[in-house]
């Protein structure tokens, strides 16, 4: 359980969005955090990702590449 105290002009503006996409407050501060820690979590798999490059220890593609090896090149 989380409680969430917001600045007065704040939560106008959340109440004015709410009833905007008729939707409750909590329902669009639960999809706010739920989208912050889903943007959390990509953050660090792509840091993870680029220190693996940078170790060399993931092999890496050029467009050029991917779209020979798939046919993909204009004539």
């Amino acid at each position: 359980m989380v409680t969430l105290r917001l600045p007065p002009a704040l939560e106008r503006k959340l109440a004015l969005e709410a009833k905007k996409r008729g939707r409750t407050k909590t329902a669009l501060a639960h999809q706010a955090v739920i989208e912050l820690l889903q943007d959390a979590e990509d953050a660090r798999d792509a840091d993870a990702v680029m220190e693996r490059i940078a170790r060399g220890g993931e092999r890496i593609h050029t467009s050029a590449a991917v779209k020979r090896e798939l046919g993909l090149q204009l004539r």
